[in-house]
């Protein structure tokens, strides 16, 4: 770390060996069509951005800062670059560079094989988007299109949960009509209500839902993207929640 410079909190990594090995396998393969396009092309970018997210996934970031490996990837690209190259020179740098990349994902997969646990490296995991949310948002996520894929997710729940209660509102009243009990019979219900803690399960079912308003709301209406893998799967996975408790819900309708 350069003198002078505060260190920031170290973040350990977020994903097992062998789900960084999996992510790190389909990086690879991409980059066999990656090293074909321009160095200027915005695939590239998009590629090196995800790489390095999955990277930082698996070797964290010790002190708020890229771990050597994730650095050593970085540099991989760039090293060798030097103003008044032609746009063919630096072409064929950039294969070069890329060519280097190959290598060292290799290496780090042999790396992490070598640290995951044998039970690990060989069950797959278990766990499986709502086929809805699998539906509107699983390629896109794949593809790393994930605030995309976030966006989906949130207004098919918003629409289930319209459809299911037969009310026409939207965002924090269809909410409130659809799920709240005090001084009403619920819409949509998830336990008979007779408790204290039944209510607060409710309420706090309620306030899952509404989250996924705000949060619909506020992918809607910025600009902002983010390229964490893990994060959009999390949105993901709190989607395709909500779609499991719309379907073992009781359905309250007003005849």
């Amino acid at each position: 770390m350069p003198k002078g410079r505060s260190q920031g909190e170290t973040v350990p990594p977020t994903l097992q060996p062998h789900q960084a090995i999996d992510l790190l396998r389909r990086q690879l393969e991409q980059l066999e069509e990656i090293i074909k396009l321009h160095h200027r092309n915005p695939k590239v970018a998009a590629w090196e951005s995800t790489t390095v997210s999955i990277l930082d996934g698996a070797f964290g970031k010790p002190n708020g800062e890229h771990e050597e490996r994730t650095r050593e990837f970085e540099r991989a690209r760039n090293h060798v670059w030097h103003s008044g190259m032609s746009d063919s020179e630096f072409q064929s740098f950039y294969v070069k560079g890329q060519e280097t990349r190959r290598a060292l994902l290799q290496a780090y997969i042999d790396q992490l094989q070598i640290l995951a646990p044998p039970q690990a490296a060989n069950v797959p995991d278990q766990y499986r988007f709502h086929s809805e949310i699998e539906k509107v948002s699983g390629q896109l996520y794949r593809d790393g299109h994930y605030k995309a894929s976030a966006l989906e997710a949130y207004i098919r729940v918003i629409t289930e949960v319209r459809q299911r209660s037969g009310l026409s509102e939207d965002g924090d009243r269809l909410m409130n009509r659809a799920f709240a009990y005090e001084n009403q019979a619920p819409v949509i219900q998830f336990n008979s209500l007779q408790t204290e803690e039944e209510r607060d399960e409710q309420k706090g079912i309620m306030f899952l839902y509404k989250g996924i308003v705000g949060l619909r709301n506020s992918k809607a209406h910025s600009n902002r993207l983010f390229n964490d893998p893990n994060r959009a799967h999390d949105y993901l996975a709190l989607a395709s929640l909500l779609m499991r408790l719309l379907e073992i819900a009781q359905i309250n309708r007003a005849n």
